[in-house]
């Protein structure tokens, strides 16, 4: 038959934890080195970011939560990965290989596109029309000031115009 592959048999582990398997991985790539205390904590990002610090011999681990339904040799790879960053070792190929395949899938695309559309902090919608409205000295408000305010669907007529403001010639953008 042949002999078993010894790497893909520990990437098989899957009902190790994520501190467990990131211990694992810290021991193959420092094996001298005692583990430090390790918190991995899966965090609401909007997209598949993650991070890795090592602050006062505690490392702290935040992976984004699209990756918290992921296979376990998926998360060994981004333990491989985070963990080869931050000692300044190279990365296996097998293991960016691994987790960008993961997040090339179909539905995790999808579900990384939706989440950062929910999460993301651009909001794109039609243009709104913004009234400048004139002080009694004739000074155009600044257009800062028009954000606060509700704004008109529809353009008032000219004799209201010209009591309540004139419409402004910049079309603003609600991001």
């Amino acid at each position: 038959m042949g002999v078993p592959d010894i790497q893909g048999l520990q990437s098989s582990l899957f009902f190790e934890s994520p501190e467990e398997i990131y211990a694992r991985v810290f021991r193959e790539l420092k094996p001298r080195t005692a583990a430090p205390e390790m918190r991995v904590e899966f965090c609401r990002f909007a997209n598949a970011d993650s991070f890795i610090s090592l602050k006062d011999g505690r490392l702290e681990i935040r992976i984004s939560d699209l990756l918290a339904g992921a296979p376990a040799p998926v998360l060994e790879a981004l333990a491989h990965i985070l963990l080869g960053k931050l000692y300044r070792k190279p990365t296996a190929r097998i293991y960016a290989h691994r987790y960008r395949l993961y997040l090339n899938r179909r539905d995790v695309r999808r579900q990384a596109h939706l989440v950062k559309q929910i999460r993301g902090r651009k909001f794109i919608s039609g243009p709104i029309v913004c009234w400048a409205a004139r002080s009694s000295a004739g000074a155009v408000v600044p257009h800062a000031a028009c954000w606060g305010i509700s704004i008109p669907r529809t353009m008032p007529s000219s004799s209201a115009a010209s009591s309540t403001g004139s419409p402004c010639r910049l079309w603003l953008w609600n991001m």
